[in-house]
């Protein structure tokens, strides 16, 4: 099996690399990566066969702006942990994961199809939310699962969470702005107003909350504690920020809107392990310790390139999950500094988790979410060949 080289100069060289690459992406996804000293901290040592990989990390970390927000790094190959550190933080500590909970969202979906509980992902949205056909304006009502999967629906990209937790329905708001763009052109939007009526569509295919989907589902069959259940709403009768800060000091949680429909798009608070956990779920097809979760089918079908997301330099998209076809992998990001990548060849997976705080809507802190996702694969790079 081939080995990385130890000698320092070739390894300097491929960092710089990798490290050019990484921020080049910052560019593409429009996202300032301004450069600073680290900040330093109290860390667990690393074990000493990973010193290549603590190499990368330091490189990282003397060239880009952010850093201080990460709280741990794991990377795991074969099933087994080869790197693992912790920042100002705990194993048993969670953080807000943002925009992987969309990965999270969309795998719960297709539990839901395999279990016969959403037809497919060629049902409408009228099939799919009975409850809101008097809301569903005809366009809209025949969009189809697929598209909102696929961010090619049309909906908006932010959901206006700010302006929002002061409306009592949020379903309802994100249907009556659909209906006001008009029809789709296929084209990608990467959504987060299409990710919650995804939710949504799980809220009425299993008549109760994603989140307590999730733990029946999910999260017990992967060894995932997470009771008791926090899924506070964000309701205008309540003071939003004692909720986001209750949601803050909690562990494994999920915040919801006023009917009680977990954020599809974000506000799902996971350990670092649980990330792991989801991604070697995906990379072994859907099986679990001799259980499968989700099916093979879908486990494929959701990290594959069904759409090219030109904008985003040619990366591909599949059911909430981002394809990168030039590194050979597929990843989940969250804003602030959030990465969950799975690299198939090398049969690994690497998890970046940072800490950015519940009422933060488009954060001024934090990795960029691309540059972590770029230290992510420099440091899958940095393993050695797969089976």
């Amino acid at each position: 099996m081939p080995r990385l080289s130890h000698d320092p100069a070739s390894r300097r060289a491929g960092t710089r690399t990798r490290l050019a690459c990484a921020l080049f992406a910052c560019l593409l996804l429009g996202t300032a990566c301004t450069p600073s000293s680290p900040v330093p901290r109290d860390e667990t040592p690393a074990p000493p066969n990973a010193q290549v990989l603590r190499d990368e990390i330091d490189t990282v970390f003397d060239a880009v702006w952010g850093e201080e927000s990460i709280r741990a790094i794991i990377v795991q190959q074969h099933g087994e942990p080869v790197f693992t550190q912790y920042w100002e933080s705990t194993p048993d500590d969670a953080w807000d994961v943002r925009g992987v909970a969309r990965a999270v969202t969309s795998t719960l979906v297709g539990i839901a199809i395999d279990r016969g509980l959403i037809p497919g992902v060629d049902a409408t949205l009228r099939e799919l939310l009975p409850t809101r056909v008097a809301q569903l304006p005809r366009a809209v009502g025949a969009v189809d699962l697929k598209s909102v999967l696929t961010n090619t629906a049309g909906f908006a990209q932010s959901i206006g969470e700010r302006r929002l937790r002061s409306a009592p329905d949020w379903i309802g708001a994100v249907l009556v702005d659909r209906a006001a763009r008009g029809p789709a052109d296929g084209s990608f939007l990467s959504s987060e107003a299409g990710a919650h009526l995804l939710a949504a569509v799980l809220a009425e295919a299993t008549g109760t909350s994603p989140l307590r989907f999730a733990q029946e589902v999910l999260f017990d069959p992967l060894g995932i504690p997470c009771a008791p259940l926090w899924e506070e709403r964000l309701s205008p009768a309540d003071d939003p920020g004692a909720v986001l800060a209750a949601f803050d000091a909690a562990g494994v949680a999920w915040l919801a809107d006023p009917q009680g429909v977990n954020l599809g798009y974000s506000h799902l608070r996971l350990r670092p392990t649980d990330l792991v956990r989801l991604g070697q779920l995906f990379l072994d097809e859907g099986a679990w310790d001799g259980e499968q979760v989700v099916s093979p089918t879908w486990a494929v079908e959701a990290t594959s390139p069904l759409v090219i997301t030109r904008a985003y330099g040619e990366t591909g998209y599949g059911y909430q999950w981002w394809i990168d076809r030039e590194h050979g992998v597929f990843f989940a990001q969250g804003e602030g500094g959030t990465a969950l990548v799975v690299h198939p060849a090398k049969d690994a997976v690497a998890v970046i988790a940072s800490e950015v705080a519940a009422d933060d809507d488009y954060p001024t802190r934090g990795l960029a979410s691309s540059t972590a996702v770029g230290l992510a694969v420099a440091l899958l790079a940095d393993l050695p060949a797969g089976h």
